[in-house]
């Protein structure tokens, strides 16, 4: 027996003397590289491979597609002793009852073993299970607990008196029931004492390198390539193919021999396998120059964060040059990038995240944002990733997952993240890590595509009492790293986003009255196109407006722009209300009267 052999089928071959009957579940529906001939086969040939080693007489196999099929028959095995044929029935409505006819009269006969493998049996495990799929498995319940008898006079004793193993032991009957979940099958068929459960499970990294080593040398320059270029592709298919079946890896390295890809880019052709998509906007040859030439557009569109700005296209320069994950290196499966953006309210944290997104995928739409204080409790974990199986909203998904599913080349922007419940936070660590999260169906959902932001406004309140700026930054840092490592006790999320934290500065004077020039010309672009008014503001109302937006500026961009609101939009309403037909109307004075403004207008 191959060491090489799955884990599964190892135990299917030593344990076969002494169990009875097999559920054998899982990931059947896939290849399996069996032993170091370099073959794929079909769990049901595996299966096959190993009853024929152990000397079995007669391997029939029951298909609800195919009908009844012998699989194999001994070199001693003459016609009359059982059905010969190599194809006994099609599928017919009488199919099962043939088959149990068939096993019935298998346990008449002592001196052959006999295996039955029932593929697809999950079809045949239903709520209301016919009669004959009852007789069926009552009769392979016999013919597996029928005891083969090794008798001295029969010619055929020497022949199976050791088994092909080696192991001087003769296997029993046996019936192996194949479906796709165990919990699929009958309680009594689960729970008997002769029944033995085997998971098929999703290829190892270890197999996953050895199916990696078989198909790659179909790739066009890759016998040419020198031994480090082909260690590094197979370790490479192995390491970002976790979760794929071996169908899904064979398919991988065909797409990649279609479309030409380089072996040292596989990784490329997982991507396009995982994702459904074969152009990525991360391999757009015009990125690199967008991120290149997006300093002064983003700077002027986010006002006064220069440095949080700079730090910002440096991830993006990084990953639109292939060097994520540079440092460890080798390609690793998490997002794109990964920003913290931290400091106060109004400072432009999510401005800056919709100006990524534009600079990256071309419209500001790819922008996905989530508000973290709305997943405080710990049942909100099914809003975000989907309801476990049996729950209410089981099959509607989660809200990320299915966001990033639909648009997986987008900034995902978590908004406030020290709100959300730990156990939340714990989602992150494999969505940073691994760059994949499996939501409540079980289904995996891959970030590798993503940019993901944080925001936080951890610090940012007693941080103003500093009035040097990178006493600010260090302060907000340390509460940042005490409110996770202390209270949360998240250290390990804190390690994944590692030097990824950009600290935002508050704003400045000469900052707000930018943004307040920038709110009154878009109030008066407005009135413009929606009420064909030319709203005209005289000088000193201007100023008066910027003056008074200042007073807010603990409260940020938001604080500015929540005055001119106040102090010019609420009173322009109830002038435009009484103005009639007028075309111009022209703001001459600004007064505040108790709690509100009152303009003065010509």
């Amino acid at each position: 027996m191959s060491a090489l052999r799955p884990a599964w089928l190892r135990e299917f071959d030593l344990s076969l003397p002494i169990t009875a009957q097999y559920l054998v579940t899982g990931n059947v529906h896939d290849l399996h590289l069996d032993g170091d001939d370099g073959h794929f086969l079909t769990t049901v040939d595996a299966l096959l491979r190993c009853l024929v080693e152990n000397a079995y007489d007669l391997v029939y196999r029951f298909d609800p597609l195919e009908g009844i099929l012998l699989d194999h028959a001994g070199a001693g095995v003459v016609s009359n002793d059982f059905f010969p044929d190599a194809h006994l029935g099609r599928a017919t409505v009488g199919a099962i009852a043939k088959v149990a006819d068939l096993a019935l009269q298998a346990t008449a006969v002592s001196h052959l073993r006999v295996a039955l493998i029932i593929d697809g049996a999950s079809a045949l495990w239903v709520d209301d299970i016919s009669v004959e799929v009852s007789r069926l498995m009552l009769v392979a319940r016999r013919l597996a607990a029928r005891d083969f008898v090794v008798d001295a006079v029969d010619p055929l004793a020497a022949r199976v008196a050791t088994s092909g193993s080696g192991r001087g032991v003769s296997p029993r009957n046996a019936v192996i029931w194949v479906g796709d979940a165990e919990a699929d099958a009958p309680g009594w068929l689960r729970e008997a004492d002769s029944t033995r459960a085997l998971r098929v499970p999703l290829p190892t990294l270890g197999a996953r390198r050895q199916a990696a080593m078989e198909l790659l040398p179909a790739l066009d320059g890759f016998a040419d390539s020198d031994a480090d270029v082909r260690g590094a592709a197979i370790d490479l298919l192995a390491a970002t193919t976790q979760g794929v079946t071996f169908r899904g890896i064979r398919n991988i390295v065909a797409l990649a021999r279609d479309q030409g890809t380089a072996p040292g880019n596989i990784d490329e052709a997982v991507r396009s396998h995982l994702l459904g998509v074969v152009d990525s906007p991360w391999h757009d040859p015009h990125l690199l120059a967008r991120v290149q030439g997006a300093r002064e557009s983003v700077q002027q569109r986010v006002l006064g964060q220069a440095r949080a700005v700079e730090r910002s296209l440096d991830v993006l320069l990084r990953s639109a040059l292939g060097l994520t994950g540079a440092h460890q290196g080798r390609r690793r499966g998490g997002p794109q990038g990964i920003l913290f953006f931290a400091g106060p309210t109004g400072v432009g944290k999510t401005e800056l995240a919709k100006a990524l997104a534009e600079v990256l995928f071309g419209a500001e739409d790819a922008y996905i944002r989530f508000d973290m204080s709305e997943f405080s409790a710990e049942h909100s974990e099914a809003r975000l990733i989907g309801a476990p199986p049996g729950y209410v909203g089981h099959s509607a998904g989660g809200e990320l997952t299915n966001a990033v599913r639909e648009r997986p080349f987008s900034v995902l922007l978590f908004d406030e993240i020290e709100k959300a419940h730990p156990r939340i936070l714990d989602k992150f660590l494999q969505i940073l890590d691994e760059g994949r999260l499996t939501d409540g169906s079980g289904s995996t959902v891959h970030f590798s595509e993503s940019l993901i932001v944080f925001t936080s406004n951890l610090g940012a309140v007693d941080a103003f009492v500093e009035s040097d700026r990178d006493a600010r930054q260090r302060r907000i840092l340390n509460e940042i790293h005490r409110h996770f490592t202390t209270e949360l006790q998240r250290p390990e999320l804190l390690s994944r986003i590692g030097d990824n934290i950009v600290v935002f500065d508050s704003i400045s004077a000469a900052t707000g009255a930018q943004l307040a020039e920038r709110y009154l010309d878009a109030v008066i672009d407005t009135v413009r196109l929606r009420r064909g008014v030319a709203l005209e503001l005289q000088p000193q109302v201007r100023a008066d407006l910027v003056a008074a937006a200042l007073e807010r500026l603990e409260f940020g961009g938001r604080g500015v722009a929540s005055v001119i609101e106040a102090a010019l939009v609420n009173p322009l309403a109830r002038v435009l209300a009484e103005s009639g037909d007028a075309r111009t109307v022209s703001v001459r004075g600004l007064a505040r009267v108790q709690d509100a403004w009152v303009l003065s207008v010509a």
